[in-house]
């Protein structure tokens, strides 16, 4: 029963990938359409490298984190590849595709992904578990127009599509963070909320901002220093002792259309401060909060290195203050 409910309700074009073969979907495609990308998975993030209409360049490192950039009609040729961990990708837009593939230590998987031809932010994440902070493997593909910026007539469909997805089963991509539009305005503000989980509104990642082209925009941050173990930035010493992270920057960062993605404002983390930050919207997209991982060691008091069977030991990097903005015209 449980398998004749499973084949009944995936969607019509679910993908199981990871080996070679399944690259013959490019067959045909044209090299100017189609984005290379590799995805190297750690325990709670994804490293990604891209190439061809879109090179990766994050503030001057080739790589990003948590994000892929596409254009819509594009393909994402993909190769994963484990760090060390056994992991999962997958990719949850039932309105066209869903993909998931495990990703084993030594071994070398393959998928293709066809960017969606509306424009917005889609979720793709760990589909398994490996650990107590693999529900913060959560990416976005960026999803913008290869020039200008995103048409109003794609970010209804947008919302439409995700709303609706977060209501009725198999119908566009369920894990898409909430939407925040004040795109009737040119000097939009939002106000995000930092909680004891490491999250701003209680999403990771963070709400999906939309403002429209040209706007000086506002974004307001608030980060609570809580001794909390559900929060990555109260970590732990080698020899066990706890504090506060605090060689973390916060900001906002430009995502233009060739992939590349610079500062626009910057501070040092300030706990329980509100961080202000002003920008004028002229990239189709913007990254906001801590958009690079910070490394976890859970170890209170010394107790991993010394009864490591008893409380395990718990490590990894971790994004989860963090999210998007999208601009529209």
């Amino acid at each position: 029963l449980f398998a004749i409910v499973i084949a009944g309700t995936l969607p019509l074009d679910f993908q199981v990938g990871g080996v070679p073969s399944v690259l013959s979907a490019l067959n045909g495609v044209s090299s100017s359409d189609v984005v290379n990308v590799h995805i190297t998975s750690y325990q709670y993030l994804f490293k990604v490298q891209e190439s061809g209409p879109v090179n990766s360049n994050m503030m001057g490192s080739p790589f990003y984190y948590n994000v892929i950039v596409g254009h819509p009609g594009e393909y994402l040729n993909i190769s994963m590849t484990s760090a060390d961990v056994t992991s999962n990708f997958y990719f949850p837009d039932y309105s066209d595709r869903v993909i998931t593939d495990q990703i084993v230590p030594g071994l070398v998987e393959y998928d293709v992904l066809p960017v969606p031809n509306i424009a917005g932010v889609y979720t793709f994440l760990g589909g398994e578990y490996n650990g107590p902070w693999f529900s913060y493997q959560t990416g976005l593909l960026i999803d913008i127009p290869s020039s200008g910026y995103i048409p109003v007539s794609d970010l209804s469909q947008y919302i439409s599509q995700t709303q609706t997805s977060q209501t009725s089963a198999l119908v566009g991509d369920p894990y898409n963070p909430p939407i925040v539009v004040q795109d009737n305005t040119l000097t939009p503000s939002f106000y995000l909320q930092g909680s004891k989980e490491a999250m701003f509104n209680d999403s990771v990642p963070g709400p999906t901002l939309v403002v429209e082209n040209g706007a000086n925009a506002t974004i307001s941050m608030y980060i609570p220093a809580i001794a909390s173990e559900l929060d990555y930035l109260y970590n732990y010493t080698p020899t066990g002792t706890s504090y506060f992270v605090n060689n973390v920057t916060v900001g906002i960062y430009a995502v233009w259309w060739n992939g590349t993605i610079t500062p626009v404002a910057m501070e040092p983390i300030s706990y329980n401060t509100t961080m202000t930050f002003h920008f004028t919207a002229n990239a189709p997209a913007y990254l906001y909060g801590i958009v690079t991982p910070v490394y976890y060691n859970y170890n209170p008091l010394d107790l991993s290195s010394k009864i490591g069977p008893l409380i395990g030991v718990q490590k990894g990097y971790v994004m989860g203050y963090w999210g998007s903005v999208l601009v529209v015209s």
